[in-house]
């Protein structure tokens, strides 16, 4: 009895997996595992690990004033580095997801390929902002390792509020949990939510350059 396990989890998150895997199956699995858990897991990983040097290296290293007496500007070496870092975080989201589809139908699960590609593009709109705010604190820090630690201090303590019942409506990862992609499946796609996600990362990313 689903209903009655999830009254019986401490926690408000994985009660509403329970509580949506009794209603839909397989897509709250596949939400959580693929997107919530795989794709943001990885995705802060690569992005405090590569992303933390976008322009923090530079000055650690102190190759910064070499960089840039070549004739190429700050705003498109930015631009650049920011755009090869969101595709490098993204592309995988499509990869993964897309195999998702084939693999689910060995274990006798159908999923379609939009409701598929919609949650890939809304993750991977999720991460860009994550690349984005990543590439403004590297670009205010002078030290790598800094830049770093902060990005992934701020996604543990955010995850941890997540947990916190009464506070993960402050959460990030609020944005991106089962139920998100569970309105997403039932074809009430959240615009605005997404279109947040846009302003945000280019709000940040002027502030950077």
């Amino acid at each position: 009895n689903m209903p009655a396990i999830a009254k019986l989890v401490p926690f408000d998150a994985i009660q509403d997996l329970l509580k949506a895997m009794e209603h839909a199956g397989y897509w709250p699995y596949l939400a959580v595992q693929q997107w919530f858990k795989g794709c943001s897991l990885f995705g802060v990983a690569a992005i405090a690990f590569i992303g933390s040097g976008i322009v923090a290296r530079e000055a650690d290293q102190r190759t910064a004033e070499f960089l840039l007496s070549r004739p190429v500007s700050r705003r498109r070496v930015l631009l650049v580095r920011h755009a090869m870092l969101t595709l490098l975080v993204t592309l995988p989201v499509f990869l993964s997801s897309i195999s998702a589809i084939w693999i689910s139908r060995s274990v006798g699960e159908y999923i379609g390929w939009g409701e598929v590609l919609a949650s890939s593009v809304f993750m991977s709109l999720f991460l860009w902002t994550l690349v984005s705010f990543t590439t403004l604190v590297s670009a205010w820090s002078v030290n790598q390792m800094a830049a770093g630690a902060a990005v992934v201090g701020l996604a543990l303590v955010s995850f941890a509020i997540y947990l916190v019942e009464g506070l993960n409506d402050w959460s990030p990862f609020t944005l991106i949990d089962v139920r998100v992609f569970m309105a997403i499946h039932d074809g009430d796609y959240p615009w605005w939510i997404a279109g947040g996600f846009v302003v945000a990362s280019l709000t940040m990313l002027q502030l950077a350059d």
